[in-house]
C-alpha cells in the first residue's frame, strides 16, 4: 500500500513533512537526507514505484506483511519438442533462479506481480518471457548456430561465419578483459592454432609473430597487420589493446589472397571499437601490477666463486692454497674478501619493476552518427635498472550518415612511446665477481659508478648512469573514408579509403667527458632523426545479390595505390675536451670532430611505390555449397624491371554437410562444415633499390699535381629479374559442433610450398663483387591445427568451459642452389649458412657431445680427463668438421594451449596454460672455457668469472655433462639445450558487482579483477627464458607480473 507521507517540491527549503497523527515537522534538505539515508537504502529494496503528483513525490511502499510470493511451474523443450534438462531459469536482474530437471520441468517462486524470466542453455538462444498472472509456462528454445552466425572480418568486408570458406580464426578477446595486456600480440599467445608470439621481456617492445611457422630463409616472416582495413606500419606497441573490438587471423591462401604480395606470412586483421548505444557510454579501465623475475639464473655464490677460483688454479697446475686466496684475486676482490663485503650482481642490475595503465573512453551513437573517443596512458618499468617505457595514445573513430546513400568518417590514432634511458649491462653482470665494487667514492654524497674492475671488466651500472639516452617514437595513423550506396542499383556500394601514416623516430645519445678508473672518454654526442610517411588510396566496389532462394553472390573489386617514403640522418660529434659538454647532444657544434651520416644509404632517403587490383567472388548455392574465387595483381618498385608485377589467384569451397537431410537425422551432430582451398600469395618484404645498381663515392688522387677528386663506382650488380617470393597453399579443414554445442572446434591440414626465395648468393672473385640478391631455392611448410571448445558444466550456479589449441608444424628446405659439385647425384648443402636439403630452415648443427673423458679412459692426443668427448659421426676414427650433424630444430615442432574458464554467479576465474615443445636453443651461459668463464693472463692473477653455476668437472666430482675449468673448446662447438616448456601463462579472477547495486550508483558495470602472468615455467632450459631462447649474457629476463584493476562504465 502507499505510505502516506509526501514532500513538497515547490520550495527547496524549508520543506514540510506530514505524517498522519504526527505534528508537522520542518527540515532542511540536508537534514532530511541525513536522517532518511539509512532508511532510504532499505526503502529502495521494497519500493515498487513512485510518481510525481501535484508537485509531491508519492512513494509507494510494499508492506512486507502484504507482499505475497507465487510459484511458477512449467517445462522447457527444444525446437523438436524434446525435454531440455539443466536449463537455467532466472528472475531477471536478481540472483533468484533454478534449473530444469531431467524431464525439462521446473518450479520457481517469484514475488507477486509482473516478472520477467530468463531461460538460457548452452547451444541454444536465450529467451526472456514476461509473466503476469500465469502460473504455468511451456517454453521452447531454438538451437543457437553461433558458430555459423558469428560475424567475422575477412578483409575488405565482413561475412557470417557460415559463409567463410578460408582459414579465418577469430580471437576471443573476452579472455583478455581481466589480464593486463600492453601489446596486442599477447592476446595471440597460445590462443590461435598455428600462431606463435614471442616477446623479449623488455617493456615497450613489439615482439614477433609467426603464422604457421617460418617459410622464408632471409626475407621477412612477419605477418601483415591490417588496422581498420588499412595496412599498418609501425610497432605493435603503438596500438592500444583497450581500443580493439575484434581481431582475426587469416592463414590460408583463400583468406589472404586478397592482400596478394603482402600476405605470404599470414594476415592479422584488427578492428577498433565503435559506439553501440544511443546513450553515451563512459568506460574507465585501470590496473597496477608489480613484476619480479620469472626465472633467476643461478650465479656463483661468494663461496662457490672462491671454490671455482681454486679449482681452476689447481687444474691449471698453479698454486691453489686456500690460505693464499687473497693473492689469487684482484686488488679490489682481495680487499672486499678480507672485509667480508659482497654483492649480488643480478640485484645490482635490477630495479623494482611494475606496470600502470589507464584507459578512458566515451562511445555512443545517434540516428546518423557513431563515435568512439579514447585516451590511454601506459607506464612500464622493466626488471633491469633503467629499462623503462611509457605510451600515451589517443583515438577518434567517427562516422556519420550524411544522407540515406552517403556515409563519411575517420578512424585515427596517435601514439607516442618514450623508451629513453640506457639499461644496466646484463653482460657485465654475468662476468662480475661477487667481491666487486659497484661504486667509486660510495661514501660521498654523489657516488660515481665504477668504470671497470682493475681493468678486467666494465661496470654493471656505468652505461645506465653515465651515458644519457633519449628515444622517442611517434605514430600518427588515420583512415578517411566514404561509403556510397548507389541508390538506383540495389546491393551496389562504393567505398574510398585514404590513409596517411606518419612515423617519427628520434634517438639522442650523449657520453660526457669522463676520466676515471681506466676510462678516458673525451665525450661523444649524436642526434638521429628518422621520418617515415606511408599513404594508401583504395577504391572498393561491392555488389551483393540474392537470386531466388538458392543462389546468392557477393562481388568485391579493388583498385589501389600506396607509397612508402623514408629518410634518416645522424649528426654526431666526438671529443669535447677543452670545451663544455653541459648541453649534451644539443651542443655538437663544440665537438672537435663532427660528422653527418645517412643510415641505409648514401642519401639517407628511399621511396617505394606499389599498385594493386583485386577481384573476389563469393557464390552460395542453397546456402550450404559455398565458393570463393579471388585474384590479385600487384606491382612494386622494389623488384626488377622485368618482374614488377605478380598475379596471385586462389579458390575455395565449403560444404555445410549438416544441412543435408541425411545428416539432420543424426541428433548428435549440430554442425559439420568441410572446407578446401588452394591458392598463392607473395612476399615483397625487401628494402628499396635492391634490384638496381647502387653507386658509392671514393676519393682519389688525379694527375701529376696530386689533386684529390671524388669518383663514383658501382657498389653491386643489378638484378633486373628479381621477383616475388611466391607461396602456394593447400588447406583442408572441418568445422564441427556435436552434442547440442557441448563440443565444437576445427581441424585443419595445410601444405605450403614457397619458391623463388629471395637469397643473397655469393659471386666468384673475378666479377669484382661479393654477392647478389636473387631468386633461388624453395621450402615446404606443412602442419596440422586443432581447436577444441568444450562446455564441461551446463549453465547453472557453476559454469565451466575449456578451449584446447594444438598445432604441429614442420618446414624443410626443398632445394637451394640446385648444384652438385661432387657429382654424387644429390644437391649440395650450404654448410656455412647451415642450410641443408630436406632439413628445417633453422637447425642446431654442430658436433654432438658424447660425454666427458674420465680418468682411465683411452684419451686421444691433445685431450685430457675433464674434456668433452665429441661423437665420431662418420666413423673414420677422428674428429673433423665432417662429424658435425643436425641435432634438431630451433623452431618448435608442437604448440599447445589450454584455457579453462569458470564462472560462479558473479565470480569468474580463467586459467591459461601454454606450451611449446620439440625444439633446441643455443645456451652460451653454459660455457666454461677460459674465453667465457675464467679471467687470467697478463699481469692479472687467474680467477674465475661469475657466470652460471651449473657445476664443473673435477677429479673428485667426475661430471658426465660438464667439462673441467681448463677445457679450451678446441672445436668451437656450441651448447645446445632443450627449450621445451610448459608455462602457467595467465590466471585471472574477476568479480562483477550485481546490477541491482550498480544501478543505484548509476553505473552500467563495475568489475574488479586480479591476475598473474608468467607465474611459473616447467623447463630444463637454464637461460633467461625458453620462449625467447636467448642464452647469451646480455639477455633480458621475462617478468612475472601480478596486477589488480577495475573496470567501470557509466
Amino acid at each position: 500500500m502507499p505510505l502516506p507521507f509526501a514532500f513538497k517540491t515547490t520550495k527547496i527549503m524549508p520543506n514540510q513533512c506530514t505524517i498522519p497523527g504526527w505534528k508537522p515537522m520542518r527540515f532542511t534538505v540536508f537534514q532530511l537526507c541525513l536522517c532518511l539515508l539509512p532508511a532510504g537504502l532499505a526503502l529502495a529494496e521494497a519500493t515498487r514505484g513512485s510518481a510525481l503528483k501535484n508537485h509531491r513525490i508519492i512513494v509507494e511502499y510494499n508492506d512486507p506483511q502484504k507482499v505475497a510470493d507465487r510459484t511458477i511451474t512449467g517445462s522447457v523443450t527444444d525446437d523438436k519438442g524434446e525435454p531440455l534438462p539443466g536449463v537455467s531459469i532466472v528472475l531477471k536482474d536478481t540472483q533468484r533462479g533454478t534449473n530444469s530437471d531431467g524431464q525439462g520441468q521446473f518450479s520457481l517462486t517469484v514475488p507477486d506481480g509482473p516478472a520477467t524470466l530468463v531461460f538460457s542453455f548452452v547451444g541454444y538462444v536465450a529467451k526472456e518471457i514476461s509473466v503476469d498472472n500465469q502460473t504455468r509456462l511451456t517454453v521452447s528454445l531454438l538451437v543457437d548456430d553461433k558458430t555459423l552466425n558469428e560475424v567475422v572480418v575477412v578483409g575488405y568486408g565482413t561475412q557470417s561465419r557460415r559463409n567463410v570458406t578460408g582459414s579465418v580464426t577469430k580471437v576471443d578477446l573476452k579472455q583478455m578483459e581481466n589480464t593486463p595486456t600492453t601489446n596486442i600480440g599477447q592476446a595471440l599467445r597460445g590462443r590461435v592454432a598455428g600462431v606463435q608470439f614471442t616477446d623479449n621481456g623488455r617493456p615497450g617492445q613489439g615482439g614477433s609473430i609467426l603464422v604457421r611457422g617460418q617459410r622464408s630463409i632471409s626475407a621477412s616472416n612477419n605477418p601483415l597487420i591490417v588496422l581498420d582495413g588499412i595496412f599498418f606500419e609501425g610497432n605493435l606497441s603503438d596500438i592500444n589493446p583497450g581500443d580493439i573490438e575484434s581481431m582475426e587471423v587469416l592463414k590460408d591462401a583463400s583468406a589472404t589472397a586478397i592482400y596478394g604480395a603482402r600476405a605470404a606470412n599470414g594476415v592479422i586483421l584488427i578492428t577498433s571499437k565503435k559506439g553501440t548505444s544511443e546513450t553515451p557510454t563512459i568506460r574507465l579501465n585501470t590496473y597496477y601490477g608489480s613484476s619480479s623475475w620469472s626465472y633467476t639464473p643461478k650465479l656463483l655464490t661468494p663461496e662457490r666463486y672462491i671454490e671455482k677460483t681454486l679449482d681452476w688454479r689447481k687444474q691449471s697446475g698453479l698454486d691453489a692454497d686456500p690460505a693464499k686466496i687473497g693473492g689469487y684475486l684482484t686488488a679490489t676482490e682481495a680487499r672486499n674478501y678480507a672485509a667480508g663485503q659482497t654483492i649480488d650482481p643480478l640485484k645490482v642490475a635490477s630495479q623494482q619493476a611494475g606496470i600502470y595503465n589507464l584507459d578512458l573512453s566515451v562511445a555512443g551513437r545517434s540516428a546518423r552518427t557513431n563515435y568512439y573517443v579514447s585516451a590511454n596512458y601506459n607506464n612500464e618499468k622493466g626488471l633491469i635498472y633503467n629499462d623503462n617505457a611509457s605510451r600515451t595514445s589517443v583515438r577518434v573513430n567517427l562516422d556519420t550518415q550524411v544522407t540515406d546513400w552517403l556515409k563519411i568518417g575517420i578512424n585515427a590514432q596517435y601514439a607516442e612511446r618514450d623508451l629513453s634511458g640506457n639499461s644496466a649491462d646484463m653482460g657485465v653482470a654475468f662476468w662480475t665477481s661477487p667481491y666487486n665494487d659497484v661504486w667509486v667514492d660510495a661514501a660521498q654524497t654523489d657516488p660515481k659508478p665504477l668504470g671497470n674492475e682493475d681493468g678486467l671488466v666494465g661496470s654493471i651500472l656505468y652505461n645506465a648512469l653515465i651515458y644519457k639516452n633519449q628515444e622517442r617514437q611517434r605514430n600518427l595513423f588515420a583512415n578517411f573514408f566514404g561509403v556510397l550506396d548507389i541508390p538506383f542499383i540495389k546491393g551496389l556500394s562504393y567505398r574510398i579509403n585514404y590513409s596517411p601514416n606518419y612515423r617519427w623516430f628520434n634517438l639522442n645519445d650523449f657520453q660526457p667527458i669522463y676520466q676515471r678508473n681506466g676510462i678516458n672518454n673525451t665525450g661523444f654526442a649524436s642526434r638521429r632523426t628518422d621520418f617515415n610517411k606511408n599513404w594508401v588510396l583504395e577504391n572498393i566496389l561491392t555488389y551483393s545479390r540474392q537470386v531466388g532462394e538458392n543462389h546468392g553472390f557477393d562481388l568485391t573489386l579493388l583498385y589501389g595505390r600506396n607509397q612508402a617514403y623514408a629518410e634518416s640522418i645522424i649528426s654526431s660529434g666526438t671529443d669535447f675536451s677543452g670545451s663544455s659538454d653541459a648541453n649534451g647532444w644539443n651542443n655538437i657544434a663544440l665537438a672537435k670532430i663532427q660528422a653527418v651520416t645517412y643510415p641505409g644509404g648514401t642519401l639517407g632517403a628511399s621511396q617505394v611505390d606499389a599498385i594493386s587490383s583485386m577481384a573476389r567472388l563469393n557464390y552460395r548455392f542453397k546456402d550450404r555449397y559455398l565458393f570463393t574465387f579471388t585474384t590479385r595483381r600487384d606491382g612494386n618498385s622494389v623488384f626488377g624491371a622485368n618482374n614488377k608485377f605478380g598475379v596471385f589467384p586462389s579458390a575455395a569451397f565449403a560444404w555445410i554437410a549438416s544441412d543435408e537431410s541425411f545428416i539432420k537425422t543424426l541428433s548428435a551432430i549440430n554442425l559439420l562444415k568441410l572446407r578446401a582451398s588452394y591458392g598463392s600469395v607473395g612476399n615483397q618484404a625487401i628494402s628499396a633499390y635492391q634490384s638496381l645498381t647502387k653507386l658509392g663515392q671514393v676519393q682519389y688522387v688525379y694527375g701529376d699535381g696530386g689533386t684529390t677528386s671524388t669518383g663514383i663506382f658501382p657498389l653491386n650488380i643489378a638484378s633486373p629479374d628479381l621477383r616475388w617470393e611466391t607461396t602456394t597453399t593447400t588447406n583442408i579443414a572441418a568445422d564441427f559442433e556435436v552434442f547440442k554445442g557441448r563440443i565444437g572446434g576445427t581441424v585443419e591440414y595445410y601444405s605450403m610450398n614457397t619458391k623463388d626465395l629471395l637469397l643473397t648468393r655469393q659471386l666468384p672473385g673475378p666479377t669484382g663483387f661479393t654477392s647478389i640478391l636473387t631468386n633461388i631455392g624453395a621450402t615446404n611448410n606443412k602442419g596440422v591445427e586443432v581447436t577444441l571448445n568444450t562446455v564441461n558444466l551446463k549453465p547453472g550456479p557453476l559454469e565451466w568451459t575449456s578451449t584446447l589449441v594444438f598445432s604441429a608444424n614442420k618446414n624443410r628446405i626443398v632445394h637451394i642452389y640446385q648444384s652438385d659439385a661432387n657429382g654424387d647425384g644429390t644437391e649440395d648443402n650450404d654448410i656455412n649458412n647451415k642450410w641443408f636439403i630436406g632439413q628445417p630452415i633453422s637447425v642446431a648443427y654442430d658436433y654432438r657431445l658424447d660425454g666427458v673423458y674420465q680418468e682411465g679412459d683411452q684419451i686421444p692426443a691433445g685431450q685430457k680427463a675433464g674434456f668433452f668427448r665429441m661423437q665420431d659421426a662418420n666413423g673414420d676414427g677422428k674428429i673433423t668438421p665432417d662429424d658435425r650433424v643436425v641435432q634438431g630444430t630451433l623452431q618448435p615442432k608442437y604448440r599447445w594451449n589450454i584455457v579453462n574458464s569458470l564462472r560462479y554467479k558473479n565470480f569468474s576465474l580463467m586459467l591459461n596454460i601454454n606450451a611449446l615443445q620439440g625444439w633446441l636453443g643455443v645456451n652460451n651461459l653454459l660455457a666454461l672455457d677460459p674465453s667465457a668463464g675464467v679471467f687470467g693472463g697478463g699481469n692479472n692473477p687467474g680467477r674465475a668469472a661469475n657466470f652460471l653455476d651449473a657445476g664443473w668437472w673435477t677429479p673428485e666430482n667426475k661430471s658426465t655433462t660438464r667439462s673441467s675449468l681448463v677445457y679450451t673448446n678446441p672445436y668451437g662447438h656450441q651448447y645446445f639445450q632443450s627449450r621445451d616448456f610448459v608455462r602457467i601463462q595467465e590466471v585471472a579472477l574477476s568479480y562483477d558487482v550485481p546490477k541491482e547495486f550498480t544501478k543505484r550508483l548509476r553505473m552500467n558495470t563495475l568489475r574488479f579483477y586480479v591476475s598473474g602472468r608468467n607465474l611459473h615455467t616447467f623447463t630444463s632450459w637454464q637461460g633467461m627464458d625458453p620462449e625467447t631462447g636467448d642464452g647469451t649474457r646480455s639477455a633480458f629476463p621475462v617478468p612475472r607480473t601480478v596486477s589488480a584493476g577495475a573496470t567501470i562504465s557509466f
